[in-house]
């Protein structure tokens, strides 16, 4: 199966080079897509897409072999590898993007983008097609698209805004500051400004935010012919669907492409509609959309307003964009971050500072209480100081039964198998962990308890404490994970925000209380 890649070639200037290149390309059953050159005092640069059945280390040599030593050959997929190529050919001749972007897609080529300096950026802004440019808006972070909004005047910015589809103008009008975009609204044309004004009435976060409007809708009196005549002769961003309403622009049903097919030419669409498995309110969170389209496996989740009038469609694409964007966050707060609002390669040694060190200076505080806990028995540890030995493995034995049980509890809550509100899956759930913590920390606390025994020559009462801490820190671990995040739910705020190292935090101060306490106990009241 061939690969596309982006092969960079830096070698000596001659007449043929480029020629010499694709026929060897053609030998090697390789597609050239595009090859674009120039050069650099005695030197050629070639760039070229292909389609390559050949692995890029492969056709590397290849190359070379045929262009000789001093030729340097740098083959890599379309990604982050072949974006550092793009980027690298780009840096000196930034007017070839016209030539590029034809037969890049506009990831590859946002890619390429931030892997040039800023200055380069916002030239070469200026000089991408309205189309690349609507495109890379839609998918860039908030940090680029205000450095596009400042590299552009307002015509230039909503002649691109005004190619994308209206959901798709909104998502990147909602990401502008408020001023700029009343200006860029009034500069839209008029059918765009009138659905986009419709869908700013909703927040970004919500089932309205995220829907569709471009959707073609008749209604129950009308026939398979003129649906037919309808998705022939209409540009809509939903192509597959037919909604039909009723009176007052009540939703009936959907119908699909393939029953229009089937169906005779005169039969009334109000005959086909099936009602929705399921329908949404605007103000719906997108999450809870997302978690109903999964649960039902529908493509197509209809969103109406209470009286039952039709709004628009929520569609399975617009629905993986929420979960990636969700799944990002998620891992961001699971790792004590800030919700991201760039990527990695354009975020500031600044920003990232900013971003990390909120929860680090928190847990550090938190933190405080463990070591002054551990300082009040000092004496004990002085007297036994094998105790000290058994700290790490304790809290690490906790702090990762505490993620394990909030990562499991956080799933089901994003998945919907379980609700906040639902008084007999708390209770399940407690239950539930309850058990799976006492097998675990049983089997743990044996386990702790031999190991315990080996490192003390056989002192059975701090084995003991060792064990019977283990025991009662995965109890409480496990407790505290899978509840956290049903609380921080019930309360609404997001589960991923409390877990991770707010719960191995929690978890540490536990294992400091009770260790000790035991060892103190335990092991000096034997003594």
């Amino acid at each position: 199966m061939a690969t596309r890649l982006v092969v960079l070639v830096d070698a000596p200037d001659r007449p043929g080079l480029l020629s010499e290149t694709t026929g060897l390309l053609h030998r090697l059953g390789v597609n050239l897509v595009t090859s674009l050159g120039y050069a650099v005092e005695d030197r050629a640069r070639l760039l070229l897409i292909v389609d390559s059945p050949l692995e890029p280390g492969e056709l590397e040599e290849r190359i070379t072999g045929q262009l000789g030593e001093d030729a340097e050959v740098r083959a890599a997929p379309l990604g982050p590898q072949g974006a550092e190529l793009l980027a690298e050919f780009l840096l000196d001749k930034p007017g070839l993007v016209n030539l590029l972007e034809v037969y890049l897609e506009p990831p590859d080529l946002l890619d390429a983008l931030l892997r040039l300096p800023g200055d380069v950026r916002r030239r070469l802004y200026r000089i991408l097609s309205a189309q690349s440019l609507g495109r890379i808006m839609l998918l860039a972070d908030e940090a680029t698209l205000r450095e596009i909004a400042g590299s552009l005047d307002p015509d230039h910015l909503a002649k691109a805004i005004a190619t994308l589809d209206p959901d798709e103008a909104v998502d990147v009008l909602q990401k502008l500051p408020e001023k700029l975009r009343r200006l860029l609204l009034g500069r839209l044309p008029d059918p765009l400004r009138r659905e986009a004004l419709q869908l700013l009435r909703y927040p970004p976060d919500t089932a309205g935010g995220v829907m569709t409007t471009s959707v073609p809708v008749l209604r129950a009196s009308d026939t398979v012919q003129q649906a037919l005549q309808l998705l022939r002769s209409g540009d809509y961003d939903v192509r597959d669907t037919i909604v039909v309403v009723g009176d007052g622009g009540r939703l009936v049903g959907l119908v699909t492409v393939d029953q229009l097919l089937r169906a005779s030419p005169g039969e009334r669409l109000g005959r086909l509609a099936a009602r929705p498995r399921a329908a949404v309110e605007p103000e719906v969170d997108r999450e809870e959309v997302a978690r109903m389209m999964l649960r039902y496996d529908i493509n197509r989740l209809p969103v109406v307003d209470r009286e039952g009038r039709f709004l628009g469609l929520v569609t399975i694409e617009d629905v993986a964009d929420v979960l990636a964007e969700e799944a990002a966050e998620d891992i961001a707060l699971l790792g004590g971050l800030e919700k991201p609002r760039e990527r990695y390669l354009k975020a500031s040694i600044l920003d990232l500072f900013k971003s990390r060190i909120p929860w680090l200076l928190l847990i550090y505080a938190i933190e405080s209480v463990t070591a002054n806990i551990i300082k009040g028995y000092e004496d004990v540890i002085q007297r036994i100081a094998l105790l000290a030995a058994f700290i790490p493995l304790v809290m690490d034995t906790g702090g990762n039964v505490g993620s394990q049980a909030s990562s499991m509890i956080i799933r089901a809550l994003a998945l919907g198998e379980i609700s906040e509100r639902s008084r007999h899956d708390i209770v399940y759930v407690f239950l539930k962990e309850l058990a799976t913590a006492a097998l675990i920390g049983s089997t743990l606390a044996a386990i702790g308890f031999g190991f315990a025994m080996v490192l003390s020559d056989g002192d059975v009462m701090l084995s003991l404490s060792v064990a019977l801490t283990l025991l009662i820190v995965t109890l409480l671990a496990d407790i505290i994970g899978a509840t956290l995040p049903i609380v921080a739910r019930r309360l609404g705020a997001d589960p991923a925000a409390v877990s991770g190292p707010l719960v191995t935090t929690i978890v540490d101060i536990s294992v400091a209380l009770v260790y000790m306490g035991l060892a103190a106990h335990l092991v000096l009241g034997a003594r």
